[in-house]
Parts: structure tokens; sequence; C-alpha cells
């Protein structure tokens, strides 16, 4: 199967986007496809597979230096690309520029099209809150037509899948996460390593939170409980013996930062900035409980790695975290409700056998989320949507 992947952003950047196209790319080669990527070009950024990916003219605005936006002024060119490398299927993985111009090429071409709705974008409109409400609906409306537009629409998780629907969108929907390297979470950095590299006391538990430092992440949701853990174990234990490490960038960070220091909790919790992907997945292993307070997450890869590496989950019960935790099994899944959340954790911190038993077994429930099986359920349904388009169109 020759597949053409278009996107709006890929390497160099890093984020969910591009981790899941690597991902795929990787298991699919593996399984004897070909795989093209039509992406922005980088300002220099040289491509080590030429054969296989192709950029697009893009240009930078000086806020966002690691997010080219492609200007696809020569899209007969790419046109001519996918005619010549006889692609099967066409998958996007945007509803602008460039996922755009992948949905006009697979209908000039008469090629089937399949589209992954990575991220509620909705659920964004905070960076524009003069016209938030407006748009909200914009988008919303936006991304029920460009459902509609599609073969086949793939999303991260059942509870994406549903929003879709609620959106108008009636074209199938399948729910394929990212697949993880489980083996890869299997290589943690020892303990006394991290604690050494970040003066983490070792009479502390360690909570840890690995992702984006947002507003649409619900820290201030987070770092209220860890002020109330502070409190709380401080009274069982004279010095609170919990400490809150968080992984990740992100606009929000220096906000987070001095918010720690007005709440008085500086001395434990800890930011690290952004990590490289491969550094930053053998932290799981140091930790003792991992937390997650988002409620727009589509996914929530992290989740999925931290069940694979064998700690406990504590999680808002929304979105994608929802669809992954077994509650009261490999974690606990919560209301949005701040003594409940904090109360969870506190019953992980003060059991280490509850915390052994839920690792356990979440990284045998996490053996669903490998790379290998999520890349074997996109080949079936590629191969279902090429069998169908072409039955109809026969």
């Amino acid at each position: 199967m020759r597949i053409a992947i278009f996107t709006e952003c890929y390497l160099p950047t890093i984020n969910g986007v591009v981790i899941s196209i690597e991902t795929f790319r990787a298991e699919l080669e593996k399984r004897g496809h070909e795989v093209f990527i039509f992406a922005p070009k980088t300002k220099d950024f040289i491509d080590k597979d030429k054969e296989h990916i192709f950029r697009l003219p893009s240009f930078t605005w000086p806020s966002q230096k690691n997010y080219p936006l492609a200007v696809p002024f020569f899209s007969w060119k790419i046109a001519k690309k996918i005619k010549e490398l006889k692609i099967d299927v066409i998958h996007s993985q945007h509803l602008f520029t460039v996922g755009n111009l992948g949905l006009r090429i697979a209908r000039k071409l008469h090629i089937p099209f399949v589209y992954t709705y990575h991220t509620l974008i909705a659920e964004y409109t905070h960076y524009v809150p003069l016209f938030s409400d407006i748009s909200k609906q914009y988008l919303i409306a936006l991304s029920k037509n460009f459902c509609n537009k599609c073969d086949q629409v793939i999303t991260p998780s059942p509870s994406m899948a549903k929003i879709l629907v609620k959106y108008g969108v009636k074209k199938p929907i399948e729910p394929i996460p990212t697949g993880i390297h489980i083996e890869a979470l299997k290589k943690h950095f020892p303990d006394k390593v991290i604690r050494a590299k970040w003066d983490i006391p070792e009479n502390r538990k360690i909570l840890l939170y690995l992702s984006r430092i947002a507003k649409e992440k619900n820290i201030d949701f987070l770092l209220k409980s860890m002020k109330k853990l502070v409190e709380r174990r401080s009274k069982k234990h004279k010095l609170a013996d919990v400490h809150l490490l968080m992984i990740g960038g992100g606009p929000e960070l220096g906000f987070y930062q001095e918010q720690i220091k007005k709440m008085g909790i500086e001395n434990y919790v800890t930011f690290t900035g952004m990590l490289k992907n491969d550094i930053a997945v053998r932290y799981y292993g140091a930790a003792d409980i991992f937390v997650f307070p988002s409620i727009t997450e589509t996914q929530g890869i992290v989740v999925s790695e931290a069940m694979a590496a064998g700690i406990p989950v504590v999680a808002v019960n929304k979105m994608g975290p929802s669809d992954l935790v077994k509650d009261n099994e490999d974690g606990f899944l919560t209301d949005l409700n701040q003594t409940e959340f904090t109360d969870r954790i506190e019953q992980l911190l003060d059991s280490t056998t509850l915390r052994e038993k839920m690792g356990l077994k979440g990284t045998k429930n996490a053996e669903e989320f490998s790379s290998e099986a999520c890349a074997l359920k996109l080949e079936k349904i590629y191969n279902l949507v090429i069998q169908n388009f072409h039955s109809k169109s026969d």
C-alpha cells in the first residue's frame, strides 16, 4: 500500500501529531507499506529521507518559529507528484491549509481520503477571549463540514468520536489511539539519579506530570490539589512527604512558576521545562504516581505510557483518560472535584501495596495500546476504505 500523509507540522517540530505520524509511519513501513509525507518546509532543516518526504513552500510568524505555515500555491505540482507515486490513500492530519490541500487532491485524482481529528480545536478559543463564543461555533461548524467530506474519520479516542457525532459528523468514525513503544518505557532512570538532579529529598514520594504547561491542561486544578496535599501531609508527618515533578514546556511555564511561589509550595514543586521525548519517558520509573488533571485531552498518550511503565494514574474522568484508565483497577478516575482528586492521590500515597498492585495491572492493560497493535488497526481501516471507495465507484 502507498500512503500519503498531509500534515501542517512535521519534524523538527515535536508534538502529539508529529509523534503520531512517526509512530504509525515506522510500524506501517515494518509491515511493508510505503509512507510519503507532505509538510511545510522548515528553515535550516534538511530531511534525510528525500524520497519519502516532500516539503511545501512556507513562511513563519516571529512568535511561532517551530510552526511554519504552508503556502500551497503550487498545488498542481503536489497533485502531479501524488499521481506519479501512485498513491492508494491520502491521510490528512489537519483541516486547514495542508490538510485541505490533501482533500482537494484526493477528490481531483479520485483517491480515498482519511482524516484524523487530533485536536478539539473548539476548546482552544480561550486564546482569543474577545471572540471566544463566536470562534467556538465557527470551529465546530468547520470541523463538521470537513469531516463530512471525508471517506473515513479517525479519532484518538472513543470519547472524541462521540463529540464529533454531537457536532453532526455523519461519516464513519473509528477510534485508533497513537501507539506507545512499550519496550522503551521499561528503560528507567534510577530513582537516586532523578532525586539528585532535581534536589528531591528521599523521604518524598514523587508525583509526576508530563505534558505541556498550558492553560487548557487544567494545571491550576493540579496545583491547588498539591497545596492541599502539602498541608495535609505536613500535619501527618511534620514535613510533607510528597513532591510534584512537572515535565514540559509551554506558554504558561513562567506564569505557573510564579504561582507556586504565591501558593507557598515552591519547595514541593519542580518544573523541569521541556525535555526530549526519549529522555522524558525514562522519568516514569522514578515516580510513584502519575497525575493528570486535563479535561480536554483527546487521547492522553502520557497516561498510557505511565500505565505501561508500571505506575498508577490519578486522572480527571474526562475525554481521553476516561478511555484508558480502568477505575479502581490500574488507577483512579475522579470527577472534576478538588477534594476527590486529592483524596485519591493520598490514598495511593498511603499504600505501597495498592500502588504496586495498580502498577502491575496497568502494565498488562497498556499492551492493547502498543504501537504494533494500533498500526494493525490503521492498516485494516485503510484496506476497508480503499475497498469501499472503489466498490462505490464501480
